[in-house]
């Protein structure tokens, strides 16, 4: 398993919405997959909707989502904090 980022837009509302998504796939075309999947879940909108204009492979420590820290927890250090968050 390794982690993606994937960004694009769809349609909320009146609205195009643009979106960033980390997550953990397979390879990229389980990553469309699963980007698919979340946006018809928990927004109701049709796959030929969902404008995936890009799906990269990321290192899991630039990740903050919850299901990619989990998913690495045991083979990466997510304790190091950026200096820009402690200010």
């Amino acid at each position: 398993m390794h982690a993606f980022r994937a960004t694009g837009t769809f349609p909320n509302g009146r609205i195009v919405q643009q979106f960033s998504k980390d997550l953990v796939a397979a390879d990229e075309v389980d990553a469309r997959h699963r980007i698919y999947s979340f946006f018809g879940s928990r927004h109701g909108v049709n796959r030929r909707f969902v404008n995936i204009e890009n799906v990269s492979k990321i290192d899991p420590t630039e990740s903050t989502e919850p299901v990619v820290i989990s998913a690495f927890r045991d083979t990466h250090d997510f304790s190091s904090v950026d200096v820009t968050e402690e200010e």
